[in-house]
């Protein structure tokens, strides 16, 4: 009985320790595994804002940008996704700009970094033209 009922134990224990780490995979090529991306800075500048933390408290001398970016990856995969420019000397990005950065299905990773428009892939600068 002893030996049957150990054998239940880790067959449930190995199931848990896999289930965790599907999930644990899952989450991380979800939320870090990024990709480059390409997009184009809006032509409205969003507005300066004061920054805030995740509680919602003032950020005393630090400022912001929201941005909602639209990224064209290399497969040519439009994803949306917000971007907060924050800081104590914080300036905008500039207009019709071109971007490029790393990005995961939720955030950007690395970057944006600015880049001039014949650095960005022919087939995807199409899209980014279209972009607004």
């Amino acid at each position: 009985m002893k030996k049957i009922s150990l054998i239940i134990a880790s067959v449930l224990t190995l199931s848990l320790v896999i289930g965790i780490a599907i999930q644990f995979r899952n989450y991380y090529d979800n939320t870090y595994a990024a990709s480059k991306a390409y997009t184009r800075v809006p032509l409205n500048v969003p507005n300066r804002e004061e920054t805030k933390d995740d509680s919602g408290k003032v950020i005393k001398g630090s400022y912001s940008y929201q941005y909602h970016f639209e990224f064209v990856n290399t497969e040519g995969t439009k994803k949306k996704i917000s971007f907060e420019l924050s800081g104590k000397k914080v300036t905008p990005f500039k207009p019709g700009e071109f971007l490029e950065a790393e990005i995961s299905n939720t955030r950007v990773v690395y970057g944006p970094t600015a880049i001039t428009q014949n650095k960005v892939p022919k087939s995807i600068l199409k899209n980014l033209l279209e972009i607004e």
